[in-house]
């Protein structure tokens, strides 16, 4: 958990997070809201600094100060008036909710209002969900709930209907950087992951697991066997490469991860690849070269060859044929 929430929320939202300290001010707030947007946008954050803002004793400049017993009570679940719902390992379950229920149906134990935030609540199992629903839509007294989700599609329409949605933008790459390096991502990895996904979450988690860095390394060692026309790149594939992708999400992955390797090589050909855009700064020699020896047709012919992966994939093709198959395409274009 983020030790300054306030600042959290200032820096990677501070449009949505000074509409609702307004709200909070103007007493505006609505009863339910969903908070949708990528892993790490800032929603978790939001929520937990209006909480505080509402309970907060020592307001400064329409913000919480984030230091009185309120406050820290708040930043460290210990406030009975702030109830926050996650998930009970893959869902959050009808007994979790009613719990929630019941707090809804008590008076606040030390004030007039009180808040529910329910995280990851695309979670919720329909049961769950429509046990929510009838407190959503009758709040008891001054009660505001925040439902936090990655991804709107999965939670019920008839929770969105009765709940203000607010959609989170995806971070600026200036802020994702910054916040990945200070979390410890290798600044070589930081351009790669980004250019796969925007969900800071899962780069977090990429980056405590050697698979990624590894398979990075394999595929800067298969596209310098491409970049010399060397048949080794084949047998690579089934004696380095394969021996790691050992399923569906990760065959996506690497997809991605060669559509990046590329899109370097195309941006290197047009001058547009700037040092801080490089996703693989490990073979910047390697993709010079290729940008010098491939023309633009031959750089495109192999992007198309990889997009049609994803093709050969849907139909369930074993994933070593595909890789192999575009393997010898690629030399077969490179030397064309």
């Amino acid at each position: 958990m983020e030790h300054d929430i306030v600042n959290v929320a200032q820096t990677k939202q501070p449009t949505i997070f000074a509409q609702f300290m307004n709200l909070v001010k103007n007493n505006e707030l609505s009863h339910a809201y969903l908070f949708t947007g990528e892993d790490g946008a800032g929603q978790f954050s939001v929520a937990m600094g209006v909480a505080m803002r509402l309970f907060c004793t020592n307001v400064q400049n329409g913000v919480p100060c984030g230091k009185c017993s309120e406050c820290v009570r708040i930043m460290n679940y210990d406030h009975p008036d702030v109830v926050i719902t996650k998930p009970d390992g893959q869902s959050i379950k009808v007994d979790q909710i009613r719990h929630v229920k019941s707090e809804f149906t008590k008076s606040a134990m030390e004030g007039s209002k009180k808040v529910f935030i329910i995280s990851e609540a695309e979670k919720m199992t329909t049961g769950a969900a429509n046990s929510l629903l009838k407190f959503i839509e009758e709040p008891t007294g001054n009660v505001v709930s925040f439902l936090i989700s990655k991804n709107r599609n999965l939670v019920l329409p008839t929770i969105i209907s009765r709940t203000q949605v607010v959609e989170f933008p995806s971070l600026s790459k200036k802020l994702m950087v910054a916040e990945l390096q200070s979390s410890g991502v290798k600044p070589s990895e930081v351009n790669l992951m980004i250019s796969i996904t925007n969900s800071l979450d899962q780069i977090k988690a990429w980056s405590k697991d050697d698979w990624f860095a590894s398979t990075q390394k394999l595929l800067e060692k298969w596209f310098t066997y491409l970049v010399k026309g060397n048949a080794m790149a084949m047998p690579f594939i089934q004696m380095s490469l394969m021996p790691l992708i050992t399923n569906k999400d990760r065959q996506r992955i690497v997809i991605s991860m060669m559509l990046s390797l590329f899109d370097d090589v195309l941006e290197t050909k047009y001058g547009t690849l700037s040092s801080d855009r490089v996703k693989y700064p490990g073979i910047l020699a390697e993709t010079k070269q290729a940008a010098v020896e491939w023309n633009n047709d031959q750089i495109l012919a192999m992007l198309d060859e990889l997009l049609d992966m994803n093709g050969s994939m849907a139909v369930n093709v074993n994933f070593q044929n595909i890789i192999e198959a575009l393997t010898l395409k690629i030399l077969a274009i490179g030397q064309s």
